[in-house]
């Protein structure tokens, strides 16, 4: 396990947590030990946890994921929400917890905490194709005072290049830098792709931290798409402030 991320027990058996946060924020993923499928209930244990282990009242924002750019933003709910067609979202509010449901996609949680900004974006192939971590940042900086030079963005556990090994068709539509031809399919790694362009968009290069963990690799803690199929889990990445 990376050095930079902690194991913890919670209602939703293992989860994974950045080892460095800032104060009053939460972020976390679950693991196999949880399949991730989401009703009021759950929602529910979900801000409870969020409340004992982190100390934030908040209620839970999540997306129905279309594996497109739209990015909503949101604000304090009562019970919890799903946004309708939807792959990111953001707030400037505080008791708020914004979810995405990923397995093999990459979740990038943006926080600032001075300008108390907090964003949570699914990016699979498909969104990073059509930029989405760029898309979700426009929808903030027309918003909001945000700056990236003292934001943080966390890279969460997501198909590693180790293991995306995609068609010629879907490995057209990157730039070659982010493309490993040195296999017999090419592969590709989004979260390069996605540290580049928070790079180009001014964040520090300490402030990217990327947990380094595969959801695909073998042995895996994580649900993963590629390996369950249609019938599997989801890792949910969730974020709170």
């Amino acid at each position: 396990m990376p050095a930079g991320v902690l194991i913890e027990d919670s209602p939703f058996g293992r989860i994974v947590v950045p080892a460095s946060l800032p104060q009053a924020r939460a972020v976390f993923y679950t693991t196999a030990d949880f399949d991730g499928r989401l009703n009021a209930a759950v929602a529910r244990e979900i801000a409870g946890f969020i409340s004992g282990r982190f100390g934030i009242e908040a209620s839970l924002n999540t997306c129905t994921q279309v594996h497109g750019a739209t990015v909503v933003p949101v604000r304090p709910e009562k019970e919890w929400r799903e946004c309708d067609s939807c792959d990111a979202l953001w707030t400037a509010e505080a008791h708020v917890a914004i979810g995405i449901k990923v397995a093999d996609c990459l979740p990038v949680t943006l926080v600032d905490p001075g300008h108390g900004v907090l964003a949570n974006i699914h990016s699979g192939w498909r969104g990073a194709v059509q930029r989405i971590t760029d898309v979700t940042l426009d929808s903030i900086e027309r918003e909001t005072a945000f700056e990236a030079a003292p934001a943080l963005a966390y890279l969460g556990p997501s198909i590693r290049l180790c293991c995306f090994e995609v068609g010629e068709e879907v490995a057209a539509q990157f730039d070659e830098r982010f493309v490993d031809r040195s296999r017999a399919r090419p592969h590709v790694d989004l979260v390069a792709l996605t540290a580049a362009r928070l790079l180009a968009r001014g964040f520090h290069p300490s402030r990217i931290i990327d947990c380094g963990l595969c959801t695909r690799c073998e042995g895996s803690m994580f649900h993963s798409f590629r390996r369950e199929g249609k019938g599997g889990g989801r890792n949910l990445a969730i974020a709170a402030q």
